[in-house]
């Protein structure tokens, strides 16, 4: 009556690992692929798999249609280079971007303490510094290495509609 007691609590606790290890390592693999722009060459490998098994074409004996075939998955494999490249240094510039202003939402820990404002950049204008508090908008430009005051805006109050 234990052993079924125990396989009974066990088994589901070992079938959890491995249903999570497995989907962890395919989460990893799919965001591995994505990264490093590999889905094109795994569309033409599939592509090769495909005439491989319906027409029985041969893609690796070195006649004219395998070196067209191989020249094709080489080309797919720098295009996924340089899709890597390109993502990389495009998220390096976000990357750098962001570290120049920090997006602060801060918390009040009295309530007479002055209010904490939410700092961001503007959509619009990227030049631009919003400092957000709770009635008002005050707008700084970024002149080099500080920050020169633009105006400031004031929210719009919304009365109760009777």
């Amino acid at each position: 009556m234990k052993t079924g007691c125990l396989l009974g609590v066990a088994l589901p606790q070992v079938l959890r690992f491995i249903f999570k290890t497995v989907e962890a390592l395919l989460t990893l693999i799919a965001k591995l692929i994505v990264c490093f722009g590999l889905y094109i060459p795994l569309a033409y490998l599939a592509y090769g798999g495909f005439l491989w098994f319906a027409f029985d074409v041969s893609l690796f004996d070195f006649s004219v249609n395998s070196s067209l075939y191989l020249v094709g998955f080489g080309l797919s494999i720098i295009a996924a280079a340089i899709m890597t490249v390109r993502s990389g240094i495009g998220r390096f510039m976000e990357y750098k971007e962001s570290k120049t202003i920090i997006q602060y939402k801060g918390n009040r820990r009295r309530s007479s303490a002055p209010e904490a404002p939410t700092i961001y950049k503007s959509r619009v204008n990227r030049g631009i510094i919003v400092y957000e508090y709770e009635n008002r908008f005050d707008l700084y430009e970024n002149d080099g290495d500080r920050l020169v005051f633009a105006g400031t805006e004031y929210k719009k109050k919304r009365g109760k509609r009777c």
